[in-house]
């Protein structure tokens, strides 16, 4: 004869309904912590409540739901939770693996002004979690070194012997392809900025590159939330922090800031940070 399970919660609708709410409160904040893990602000992964969620998943499903509505709760958490184990898993991969994109974006862009190599100390700095620290460098120098060993650049030879026979005219320079439009033609100056228009402007103590790549990672966790409604568009966000920024260079005597995306809340928050400390 089959044992019945033994539940932690009344098998009562209210019992179930309090059971449901309480699941997707967890499911909620364990998605916080995660983002807020994969954004280097919290040191370890949240295992703990991911295996309380999990056993509360494998708990709900020996239950016998028989309300409806309560059944349609339960199918739709069960395939949030399947989602964001996915993703959860596959950037978990990555980040052993050294191939996180929000990592290798950050180090593109501090390599592209130092160039050479990254060391840990570096990685450490750019706000790479100590705990992925060691693979990421790995990963690095190894893709590095692929890089340098494929670089075979055939010599030019140092002279070439004279050709023989009678010398043909040399011909005219063929003309070169036209100047891309929007770019202005040397000697002339650029079309004034539409009156109004941010676009391009530069921000004190911050690059336009830095503020691109800023403003991506802060539109795909509003994406990753769910709430890109909620973005400031990115006019009114250059607006905001070329008034802002002086302040904060000034405050705290830097020259150059960086910019950090964080969740918090189930909200995205923009942050400021001075680079060369």
């Amino acid at each position: 004869m089959k044992k019945a399970p033994i539940l932690t919660f009344p098998l009562t609708r209210e019992g179930i309904e309090n059971r449901l709410n309480e699941m997707d409160r967890k499911l909620d904040r364990l998605r916080s912590l995660y983002e807020s893990y994969f954004m280097g602000m919290e040191r370890i992964p949240p295992d703990t409540l991911r295996r309380e969620m999990n056993r509360m998943m494998l708990e709900m499903q020996q239950v016998p739901i028989g309300r409806a509505s309560l059944r349609f709760r339960f199918q739709a958490l069960s395939q949030r939770w399947v989602l964001h184990m996915t993703y959860w898993n596959r950037t978990m991969r990555e980040i052993e693996a050294g191939t996180y994109r929000r990592d290798m974006a950050r180090t593109q862009r501090h390599l592209a002004e130092r160039g050479g190599m990254i060391t840990e100390e570096e990685a450490l700095a750019l706000g790479i979690p100590k705990s992925r620290v060691k693979a990421f460098v790995a990963r690095q120098h190894l893709k590095m070194s692929k890089r340098m060993s494929g670089e075979n650049p055939a010599a030019a030879p140092a002279s070439a012997p004279a050709a023989s026979g009678p010398t043909r005219p040399s011909e005219p320079p063929r003309p070169g392809p036209p100047p891309i439009p929007g770019k202005a033609a040397p000697g002339r100056s650029a079309p004034p900025p539409l009156p109004g228009s941010t676009a391009g402007a530069s921000l004190p103590g911050l690059s336009n590159k830095d503020f691109e790549g800023a403003y991506q990672q802060y539109m795909d966790a509003h994406k990753k939330l769910g709430i890109e409604p909620q973005a400031i568009e990115k006019d009114k966000l250059r607006a905001r922090l070329g008034k802002q920024l002086p302040k904060i260079l000034e405050e705290q005597r830097c020259e150059r800031v960086r910019l950090e995306i964080a969740v918090e809340g189930g909200k995205v928050r923009l942050r400021a940070w001075a680079a060369d400390r």
